[in-house]
């Protein structure tokens, strides 16, 4: 009874604790492979008992000489004094995937995508049939046998010089193939190419020689404010300040149009040498383009 008495609880064999976990145990097996059983808790607090059969295979491949010198070095930690290699316990080894860049890597993304769009449109037009404009048959129009001896469907064909009937040609039969307009150098009494639109004797003709050039204009110039400046001496009919795209501002130089010449060249007399927006203006007739 003494002898039991002075047991320690801590020395009792059959004690159990339900935390700890049986060691790993690794069995070789005589085809070569290791049978690993493994013991872990589960969610609920539960033993878990793992068994994995796998099979080493060595497989001899170039490396680069670094990854062959890291894989030699000592281990540390708590993995140290282990043998070389991956321990099973600490690492789960997967399959090495090698990435080799390809130089035309943007090329084959950009073929690629290409192509998907060409079946994404391929499979719109999958279930639509092609019909010609002109003879209503299933192919493109382009491709019609009959597009040069043919009009469209629901078009009528335009009347040949030589029409049935032998009647004469009306004044302006160049507009009757469906547009009533007839350039004016063809119409009867016209006086040929050039002939302006606006009549003659007019007091507000156009005067190509009545456009001024303003040069030295300020970045900050409106148009607005030139045609305010120069309205003062006459009828403007048109104002153009050249401004950089980017910035939107002036490029230094302006035209501007007058109804006559005679008060075009009041404006340049009087505002040559005109101060605006601290600089001096420079102006001049416009030379035509030759």
């Amino acid at each position: 009874m003494s002898k039991i008495a002075n047991r320690d609880w801590a020395d009792d064999e059959e004690f159990d604790d339900p935390t700890s976990l049986p060691p790993q145990t690794v069995t070789t097996n005589k085809d070569g492979t290791k049978t690993i059983i493994t013991f872990s808790l589960n969610d609920t607090g539960k033993k878990v008992k793992t068994t994995r059969r796998i099979r080493t295979t060595v497989k001899t491949e170039k490396v680069n000489p670094r990854v062959a010198e890291r894989k030699a070095w000592l281990k540390f930690g708590l993995e140290k004094a282990k043998p070389e290699g991956p321990s099973v316990d600490t690492t789960t080894v997967g399959e090495n995937i090698f990435f080799r860049p390809s130089v035309t890597w943007k090329r084959d993304g950009k073929d690629e995508k290409k192509q998907a769009e060409e079946e994404s449109m391929k499979d719109k037009l999958r279930d639509k049939k092609v019909k010609c404009r002109i003879c209503d048959g299933e192919h493109f129009t382009a491709r019609c046998p009959y597009k040069d001896t043919m009009a469209p469907a629901g078009e009528e064909p335009a009347a040949g010089a030589g029409g049935a009937g032998g009647e004469e040609e009306k004044e302006g039969g160049l507009g009757q193939g469906g547009s009533s307009y007839v350039p004016p150098h063809l119409r009867k009494g016209g006086a040929g190419v050039g002939e302006r639109m606006s009549g003659s004797g007019g007091k507000y003709e156009r005067d190509d020689l009545a456009t001024l050039r303003v040069t030295n204009v300020s970045e900050f110039a409106d148009e607005a404010e030139l045609r305010n400046i120069f309205e003062r001496f006459g009828r403007v009919t048109r104002v153009f300040l050249a401004k950089d795209r980017e910035t939107g501002r002036a490029k230094g130089f302006a035209f501007v149009s007058f109804a006559d010449r005679v008060d075009a060249q009041r404006a340049c007399d009087k505002l040559d040498g005109y101060l605006y927006e601290y600089l001096v203006l420079k102006v001049e007739f416009a030379k035509r383009a030759t």
